[in-house]
């Protein structure tokens, strides 16, 4: 059984870095909708535009891996276990 934890560095994920992960599960065989793009400093999931600290905070917590370059990236079995976890206790 994988254990991922909600809480990292003391620190509780955010409702806007679930949604996030949310969006990327929810749309995970699509390249577009369900990778997040990072370039100089703007970040977007689909058409959806993200704070970079949301990026940057999710990075830190393993829930999201580089995909195709060192600027996009994809949810993994970390942030979908976040997920399930969160969902468990909702």
């Amino acid at each position: 059984m994988t254990i991922s934890l909600i809480v990292w560095r003391g620190k509780h994920l955010t409702r806007r870095q679930l949604e996030v992960l949310r969006i990327m599960v929810d749309n995970e065989d699509d390249d577009y909708n369900g990778t997040i793009i990072y370039e100089r400093g703007i970040a977007y999931v689909g058409d959806v535009r993200i704070a970079a600290r949301t990026v940057f905070a999710l990075i830190r917590a393993c829930a999201i891996s580089e995909a195709f370059s060192v600027e996009h990236y994809r949810i993994n079995e970390t942030g979908k276990d976040i997920l399930r976890n969160r969902n468990d206790k909702l």
